[in-house]
């Protein structure tokens, strides 16, 4: 399983350099697992360490057209605004 080598190295690699905290940026809302990205989660959670809930992320977008395109898809897709 090259994805848990790779996120173990790394979290090896910032501990030995001193760091305190590790983010393994983004999960599912909840634990669900008929949830699309319940895979994500369980294999982020399989780490150990602490559930940290923030309110999200900004989108700074260059092309303002394409950008628009993009969340209509985006917000018609379904899965990932699931609560």
């Amino acid at each position: 399983m090259p994805t848990y080598a790779l996120q173990w190295a790394a979290i090896q690699k910032a501990k030995k350099l001193g760091c305190k905290y590790y983010d393994m940026f983004g999960i599912s809302p909840t634990d669900n697992p008929s949830h699309p990205m319940y895979g994500l989660f369980r294999f982020k959670i399989g780490f150990g360490g602490t559930r940290f809930l923030r309110y999200g992320c900004w989108d700074f977008p260059f092309d303002h057209t394409f950008y628009q395109h993009f969340r209509s898809f985006e917000m018609k897709a379904s899965g990932y605004h699931q609560a």
